[in-house]
């Protein structure tokens, strides 16, 4: 079929171009090779197709080719080599990389050349057509392509083809190139070429001065010609600051400058091009710093004296502009401009300063002028600008002085230049004018804070360099280690060598510091110190004391300590002894006197100032301070003098003192943490220290310590109020778990008591679950184990525990506490009894004491009881168990009511009541009264008794025998004899059959609570016969069990059955809405009739309900059950809907086998593939649901997540809506592989599937997560990893229980119609199939995958003559089928978004098998994979039994080439009466409307 005509689309294209690739890269050289003669045209076609997934996947199938003809490609390349420059030029980076990849693949880099050259010719038409000849509207056909696509694609290919002219100069040799110059010139000639330098496309843009760059680098002769136009084209283009122009703007005018030596003669410089560059400058590039400054200096290089002139004025401008962009608004916002700007202004510094260093006035009057008014300035200005300061200034501009000391001749590696006295002189105005701007700003009494840490700063960069040259120096004049001689230095330096001594430090001194640099950074140190001292001694500046600091953190050599001890001397007039080490005498006079100042609060400097002067101590001076200090504080002797000032009051007055002050900057959040964090730790090791079991300060400050600790705590009402205090409650935990767990009988103070009391109030008050809350109650577990541990303690009135235990009770008799009050109060008294629990044994009088405490007396539980409503009150009771089994009760049958009274319920079932206090109930004197008593019970409830009418007292009495029975058949089944089992039966009968008499009296509570009961009774019986273990069930009586299966069940269920249709009717409760609607009995009669046997199902006694023109073969009691239970599906009440699901999911297995073989009233003629409806009555509610559902979720997009209101109508119906999918899918699942084919073609046809996935990718959420994981989780858990429990009782779950449906259908869905999910996809519009795939990609396909490949692994299905493997990693399958000499592997890879993308099928290994029958088997498997709706393991069994087929001689159909068909199963009947070759009915309807003819495919013959 010739390509015209196919229909030419982007997915069509796409898929053509990867079959090719494919059948490329998998068929033999020979056959590919006849492709050639075609490829060109196609090529040149594709390449430059408006999709870029086709131009891609046309370079990779053009790599394939490559690879497979090699040589063979030569007499096509003239054809394709100018489509191929441009592809690889192209602007999509996947697509130019292929075409690239595909260039190399077929040419080695020593051949790119000769094959360009012998192509050039061809490659220049095809770009300059497209530069000087093609428009947006010859390119494309304007009457298919939108005015967007024409211009887009126009401008990709201009982009491409000035690319492409810079690829192929780049290319050819510099031969080559001459002979193209002719060609070249005629382009350059055209004045549309220049105006593309001023397209509105910056791509376009970029690439033309790209193109400027090759043609000056390749071609100088071709642009000097052209300069004219090409000098202002460029250097009038660099305001252009657009991001993909300017980079090559900037490398086109250095090109520019560089090649063309008189290009300022066609440019004004000074109108044109300065004033452009000023305002870039100022503007600091505008956000392109990093493109545009690293060519300053280049471009000052080429700038000629004329074009410069008057230089002065010249340069102060241009440094100017450069120190303007650099306070600019971007720069100052983003620290790589501003460093890359303060690199090239330094740059720039350093260039000119070498390029004027002539003794001239105009070249002297440059220097003055980049030291005066440019270099200085800007430190001035960095010195108090922080993020200047964090940038490279410093650093480069101490580069520069050690690079003009190497001029000026002051190393000892530099030579001696000519120009040394002007590098001399320049180091001298640079030192003196920096030194007096130093003076200036440290010399005042307010000076700037940020000022003072910027010099310092400054002066310590230098000293890192000093340190480097300093190490060179050493490692070049001897081998000693460079610890030997690196000691007089810096900050940071630690060394476990002997510190030398000061004469010692004085001769390296004289040996390192020869140079200029050192002399002149050591004097400016010492006259900044001295200034610093005058400051600190006359007026006691704080600011210059912490600038003295830095000073010698970074300088702390003899030379400064020496300057700093004459200034002490001249002070004291020579009368002050001074030491022989300057650096001691400092410590001594100066450094320690500061640090003893009582006002003074910060002392971190001073502290510095004495470790930088133990610096420059030697080590016995250095041992001697320490060792000074560690003996003032050791020993009892010292404590024992010290005892009485400890506890004095002076120390106890300071301590409290400072109690008083944490705690009120605490409550007032004025204090930091770090700087209280050290007074906490003075009071918590004062309060838990001891000595000889004393504490150290006094008792009586102890104690009020301790007082002051508990009154700041109980200011805090509450955790969830502590507010900004949390860190002050933090600290006091921490002083309080010290002094519980140090101090031996703590809590015999009664201000300890009182702060344990506290503590534990907090915690049973908690609500918050932070970490505050968790070291609280870690508190109070120390304090109760210490309590207990280490005192003969006792639970006397006054005490904790008693406290304790009064104010529980208190809490729960007068405060009104919520649900989660109560249980945060249950599990603080919880903890502190397994606390007390852990210390003592369980008979200790302290918890049986307490626990006494704890219970309420007859008096107050009589108030508990009045307290409750009149129509649930009950005579007293007189033990705890009673009490509670009560409340438990009266909570359960309550908890439909308030929401709080249900809330109670599960905190009662929680805590394990029912299962704890049951063995306190007199189970067996029960069971003997109530069977004595039954004859007169019988009666109580006469056959059609009207409920309504009998008292509360009497249905109660039938409640609590229910329950109790219930209650017999769970714990205590063994002890029932034969009688009392037929008393339970019959009773549970009876009572069923009076509910099902009184459905009209449900409107009454107490008729649905009997009700209620009675399903529960049903509920305990159905699972103690059907799940209880083998030695229960044999020690019950002979005949029992076949009874109950025989006799009780289909009584049971023969009622049950009817009655969910008999409280909806239409005469009882039609509406949910309704106040009396009996939600409470449906749901109990849901769980009961969850257990109804299929049997019951299938042979039902429902009155019988037809649907007139009903088309069904189902028999009459199914159709019975479908048609009486399917209509209630939407029925809102959700107990109802999930009952109903749960039915008909056990009946819907069996539906299939009554459609026999399929649609019997289609015959072989027909020509379209054969349907079949599954089960009219589900598929009429389906219908009816779809479209409430499409109003519901009309305005919600494809990956939007619509939230529906939990229990409303919208619920309910969507609720119906995917039960009734859920149930269908069931229904799929169960069919044979012919029946799921004709149930695939109707959901097809009716469209109801493709609504199906549009609606659930509206009620799927966006991140399917499971709820309730914890953080700790390694695999995350969604809806597709977790069954859904489609519980009939209401649970926590029903918020997401719809979500989770939706997912779960979702997951039906791919699973058993991966062919049709697919087919769907494909047909998608581009935004929604990209959110299925990425959805679908990231929760569904890994699960998917790997349970396609596990079903392999646990597969039982055995094939006669072929195995199949899975391995897991790789997913991938492999079936191997061997008969007599044939052996086939074929290998069966799932995608990554499986099952949206197609399943390949590879060849493995074949032996006897001929190439076209082994890839007709291939395709085979492909076709079965990709279009039937099953797994793996399905598609397998019909390959096999295809290829099966095959080898006993049934012939392909000549069509599909296959004995099966692909998705019907057929075999080939329609035979040719020509050929005699045979077809499948569907292939041959295909062929006929495809081709428009009737003739037999194979022999053209007319077919009969």
């Amino acid at each position: 079929m010739c390509p015209s005509s196919l229909c030419i689309n982007c997915v069509c294209w796409f898929q053509a171009v990867q079959d090719f690739g494919s059948m490329c890269q998998e068929r033999d050289a020979e056959e590919v090779k006849g492709v050639l003669p075609y490829w060109s045209r196609i090529y040149c076609k594709i390449s430059v197709d408006h999709d870029r997934r086709i131009r891609e996947a046309t370079q990779l199938a053009f790599e394939q080719l490559v690879l497979k003809v090699r040589r063979s490609l030569a007499p096509c390349l003239k054809s394709l080599m100018g489509h191929w420059i441009l592809s690889q030029c192209d602007t999509y980076s996947p697509a130019a990389s292929a075409a690239c990849q595909a260039f190399k693949a077929a040419f080695s880099p020593a051949k790119q050349p000769e094959a360009i050259s012998f192509c050039k010719e061809e490659i220049l038409n095809v770009l300059q057509v497209i530069l000087l000849k093609e428009t947006a509207d010859t390119l494309s056909d304007p009457r298919s392509v939108t005015v967007e696509e024409r211009e887009s694609k126009y401008v990709r290919l201009l982009t491409s083809s000035l690319l492409g002219v810079k690829k192929l100069l780049s290319l050819l040799l510099q031969d080559d190139r001459a002979a193209l110059e002719e060609r070249l010139s005629h382009l350059v000639s055209s004045t549309r070429f220049w105006k593309y330098g001023k397209h509105k496309s910056p791509q376009v843009r970029g690439a033309f001065f790209e193109m400027v760059c090759a043609l000056c680098e390749f071609t100088p002769a071709l642009v000097q010609a052209e300069a004219a136009r090409l000098c202002p084209a460029v250097l009038l283009s660099i305001d252009d600051t657009d991001p993909v122009v300017l980079p090559p703007v900037w490398e086109a005018v250095l090109h520019v400058v560089s090649t063309i030596p008189d290009c300022w003669t066609h440019v004004n410089a000074k109108k044109g091009f300065f004033p452009k560059l000023w305002a870039l400058l100022k503007e600091g590039g505008k956000g392109m710093a990093k493109a545009l400054h690293p060519n300053l200096m280049p471009l000052l290089s080429k700038l000629p004296h004329e074009v410069t002139e008057p230089n002065v004025d010249f340069y102060s401008t241009f440094f100017s502009a450069m120190n303007s962009g650099l306070f600019s608004e971007r720069a100052v916002t983003s620290s790589s401009e501003n460093a890359i700007i303060v690199a090239a202004l330094v740059e720039c510094l350093r260039f000119v300063i070498l390029q004027n260093t002539k003794e001239e006035e105009d070249q002297e009057k440059i220097r003055t002028m980049i030291i005066c008014q440019q270099l200085l300035p800007l430190l001035e200005k960095a010195l108090s600008d922080s993020f200047i300061q964090n940038g490279p200034l410093f650093f480069l501009v101490t580069e520069m002085l050690i690079s003009w000391e190497k001029w000026a001749g002051l190393h000892a590696e530099s030579e001696v230049k000519d120009n040394k006295v002007v590098f001399e002189r320049l180091l001298a105005d640079f030192w003196e004018d920096i030194t007096l701007m130093f003076v200036r700003h440290v010399d005042e009494e307010e000076a700037d804070p940020r000022a003072l840490e910027g010099i310092a700063a400054l002066l310590k960069v230098g000293s890192l360099y000093l340190k480097n040259v300093h190490k060179k120096k050493s490692v070049r004049m001897h081998f000693s280690k460079p610890d030997d001689t690196e000691r007089p230095g810096v900050e940071g330096e630690v060394t476990e060598k002997a510190t030398p001594t000061a004469s010692e430090l004085m001769s390296e001194k004289a040996t390192l510091t020869g140079s200029l640099q050192t002399q002149h950074f050591e004097d400016v140190v010492c006259q900044l110190a001295q200034l610093c001292l005058v400051h600190v001694n006359e007026k006691q500046s704080e600011r210059h004391l912490v600038f003295l600091s830095l000073l010698l953190r970074s300088f702390h050599t003899p030379t400064v300590f020496s300057t700093l001890v004459e200034q002490d001397e001249r002070r004291a007039k020579g009368s002050v002894e001074v030491s022989k080490n300057p650096a001691v005498h400092f410590l001594h006079e100066r450094v320690l006197l500061w640090l003893t100042e009582k006002e003074r609060r910060d002392t971190e400097h001073v502290v510095e100032m004495i470790f930088s002067s133990l610096s420059c101590c030697s080590q016995q001076e250095t041992t001697h301070y320490v060792s000074l200090s560690s003996k003032a504080c050791a020993g009892d002797k010292v404590l024992s003098c010290c005892s009485e000032w400890l506890k004095g009051s002076v120390l106890g007055e300071q301590l409290l003192g400072l109690t008083e002050e944490l705690c009120k900057l605490g409550s007032s959040s004025r204090s930091s943490t770090s700087t209280s964090s050290h007074s906490w730790t003075l009071i918590s090791l004062v309060v838990s220290q001891r000595h000889n079991n004393e504490s150290l300060i006094g008792e009586v400050y102890l104690e009020k310590i301790i007082e002051k600790l508990h009154a700041t705590l109980s200011e805090t009402k509450s955790l969830s109020d502590a507010g900004n205090t949390e860190p002050l409650v933090s600290f006091i935990c921490d002083v309080a778990s010290t002094f519980f767990s140090s101090v031996r009988e703590c809590l015999q103070l009664l201000s300890a008591e009182e702060l344990l009391l506290t503590v534990f109030q907090l915690t049973a008050q908690d609500q918050t679950h932070t970490h505050l809350s968790e070291k609280l109650k870690a508190v109070c577990r120390t304090g109760v184990q210490s309590m207990v541990q280490h005192c003969d303690y006792e639970v006397k009135e006054g005490g904790f525990l008693h406290s304790v235990a009064l104010w529980v009770m208190k809490q729960l008799l007068t405060v009104p506490l919520d649900i989660k009050g109560l249980q945060v109060l249950v599990l603080a008294v919880q903890s502190l009894v397994e606390t007390i629990l852990s210390v003592c044994d369980q008979a200790s009088p302290i918890l049986t004491h307490f626990l006494t405490l704890l219970s309420p007396s007859q008096t107050e539980w009589t108030k508990i009881r009045q307290d409750l409503p009149p129509q649930v009150s009950k005579p007293e009771h007189h033990t705890w168990a009673t009490e509670l089994l009560y409340a438990l009760q009266w909570c359960k049958e309550m908890k439909f009511s308030p929401s709080i009274i249900a809330a109670y319920h599960h905190l009662l079932t929680d805590w394990g009541l029912s299962d704890g206090l049951n063995s306190h109930v007199p189970k067996k004197t029960l069971l003997e009264t109530l069977y004595t008593r039954w004859g007169g019970l019988m009666f109580v409830f006469p056959k059609n008794c009207d409920l309504s009418k009998v008292t509360a007292e009497q249905l109660n009495l039938n409640v609590e025998m229910m329950r109790f029975l219930s209650s017999l058949v769970t714990r205590y089944s063994t002890v029932l004899g034969g009688n009392q089992w037929d008393f339970l039966l019959c009773a549970m009968l009876a009572w069923l059959e009076t509910c099902s008499e009184n459905v009209s009296s449900l409107w009454n509570p107490w008729v649905q609570i009997f009700m209620c009961e009675n399903a529960a009774l049903i509920v305990k019986l159905n699972q103690f016969f059907t799940s209880s273990p083998p030695d229960i069930l044999e020690k019950l009586p002979k005949d029992l069990a076949g009874e109950w299966r025989d006799f009780f069940v289909e009584g049971i269920y023969s009622l049950l059955l009817r009655l969910p249709v008999n409280i909806t009717g239409d005469y009882t409760f039609p509406e949910s809405d309704e106040p009396v609607f009996p939600l409470v009995a449906l749901e109990a009669l849901g769980s009961a009739l969850t257990y109804i046997p299929l049997q019951q199902l299938t042979h039902n006694s429902l009155s019988a309900r037809f649907i007139a023109d009903q088309k069904t073969n189902l028999p009459l009691p199914l159709q019975t059950l479908m048609n009486t239970f399917c209509p209630l599906l939407p029925f809102k009440a959700r107990p109802l809907q999930i009952t109903i699901y749960h039915m008909l999911e056990k009946v819907m297995p069996q539906l299939p086998e009554y459609d026999g073989d399929g649609d019997s009233n289609k015959s072989d003629d027909d020509r379209d593939e054969p349907c079949l409806s599954p089960p009219a009555s589900l598929m009429a509610i389906l219908s009816t649901c779809e479209e409430l559902c499409d109003n519901i979720l009309a305005g919600v997009q494809v990956g939007e997540f619509a939230v529906v209101q939990p229990l409303s109508v919208e619920y309910s119906c969507i609720l119906g809506y995917l039960l009734a999918w859920k149930l269908l899918l069931t229904f799929f699942k169960s069919s044979p592989s012919h029946l799921r084919a004709h149930y695939a073609q109707y959901l097809k046809r009716s469209g109801h599937f493709n609504k199906l996935l549009l609606h659930l990718f509206k009620l799927m959420p966006e991140n399917p997560v499971y709820p309730g994981q914890g953080v700790e989780t390694k695999e995350t858990r969604t809806f597709f990893t977790e069954s859904l429990s489609l519980a009939v009782d209401m649970t926590d779950t029903v918020e997401w229980e719809l979500p989770h449906l939706a997912c779960s259908v979702y997951y039906s869905t791919v699973q058993d119609l991966p062919a049709m999910v697919r087919l769907w996809w494909n047909s998608q519009e581009k935004r929604v199939s990209a959110a299925v795939e990425k959805f679908t990609m990231k929760y569904v396909s890994p699960v998917l995958s790997a349970q396609e490949v596990s079903s392999v692994h646990s597969s039982t299905q055995m094939f006669d003559s072929m195995t199949v493997k899975a391995r897991s990693a790789a997913r991938e399958v492999i079936a191997t089928y061997s008969v007599d000499d044939i052996f086939i592997e074929l290998v069966i890879q799932l995608p990554q978004n499986y099952p949206l993308g197609a399943i390949t099928v590879e060849s493995g290994r074949r032996v006897g098998v001929a190439v076209q029958q082994w890839r007709n088997w291939m395709l085979q498997l492909s076709t079965y994979l990709t279009h039937q709706n099953g797994s793996i393991m399905e598609g397998l069994a019909l390959w096999k039994n295809n290829v099966d087929k095959r080898f006993e001689g049934i012939e392909d159909c000549m069509i599909c080439f296959s004995v099966i068909h692909g998705s019907n199963y057929s075999l080939p009947k329609k035979g040719c009466r020509t050929c005699k070759k045979k077809f499948h009915s569907a292939c041959l309807y295909k062929w006929f409307t495809s081709s428009n003819k009737s003739t037999c495919p194979l022999c053209r013959e007319t077919f009969f």
